[in-house]
């Protein structure tokens, strides 16, 4: 199994991230992206790609955009610190990027504002882009027209339903479901499972947040994917070791992993 967009480097979980991805690693999670947020927690991830790489750990490194308005000021010095991140062979996208109007945390212009900085700096380093996606599908979208023909996107956590799925898919997009599809309420979700071609595909855990079922409320980790790995198994009517092999090819492509 593939964990294609994890956290271990989050308060919640960094105190334990050594016995964590080890008990993952222990129940078949081959590989791990451990993706950044700010600054700091880019580092993190980074130090934790080298620290984990015999667990084929890597890394992406970005600004959320709850933590934009943090960085909009003096942004290219920030910028800079991140792209010399990036020489590290760890590091194989920029990421989580994007736009959230859900929670408003940053003001929507300055979300914007930095997401097309970052946008501009994944395409001058031929970086891969994961993207947060939530309640901005339309302002996102009208972005990435101007840059998806020179990147290449994943569209971490899903979050567009059948709406919006012909047009991420259409921009070469990559979506990853993760734990959400198998809470009750995710018909919609399933139903994009069902339809999106296993070659656009990739599964998550998104730890510590999503949980799946049967454990939700409970901190999630990356051992958890399984969860994840057998609804799809289930709802594409594969095999899991197809299934399996399948992500995993999708993994390597995505982020060119030799």
């Amino acid at each position: 199994m593939i964990d294609s967009h994890c956290h271990p480097n989050s308060k919640e979980l960094e105190l334990n991230a050594a016995e964590i991805i080890e008990r993952a690693y222990s129940a078949g999670v081959e590989s791990f992206m451990i993706v950044g947020c700010d600054l700091d927690d880019s580092f993190k991830a980074l130090s934790m790609a080298n620290n984990f790489k015999n667990y084929n750990a890597y890394a992406a490194v970005g600004i959320h955009p709850h933590e934009a308005k943090i960085y909009a000021d003096n942004l290219d010095f920030y910028l800079d610190k991140l792209e010399a991140m990036t020489l590290d062979n760890r590091v194989l996208a920029w990421g989580e990027i994007g736009l959230d109007y859900y929670y408003d945390i940053s003001p929507r212009e300055t979300q914007q504002k930095i997401f097309i900085a970052q946008l501009e700096r994944a395409v001058k380093l031929n970086l891969p882009v994961i993207l947060h996606i939530r309640d901005a599908m339309d302002d996102a979208l009208a972005i990435l027209n101007d840059y998806y023909k020179n990147l290449k996107l994943l569209f971490h956590c899903y979050a567009g339903g059948l709406k919006y799925l012909e047009r991420v898919l259409a921009m070469g997009g990559l979506c990853a479901l993760g734990g959400a599809v198998t809470w009750k309420k995710s018909d919609e979700l399933r139903e994009v499972a069902k339809i999106i071609n296993l070659d656009k595909l990739l599964l998550e855990t998104d730890c510590p947040y999503m949980t799946p079922a049967p454990f939700r409320g409970k901190i999630n980790e990356p051992c958890y994917i399984k969860y994840v790995y057998e609804l799809i198994a289930n709802i594409k009517n594969l095999e899991f070791s197809e299934l399996e092999d399948r992500i995993k090819n999708n993994y390597k492509k995505f982020f060119e992993i030799k």
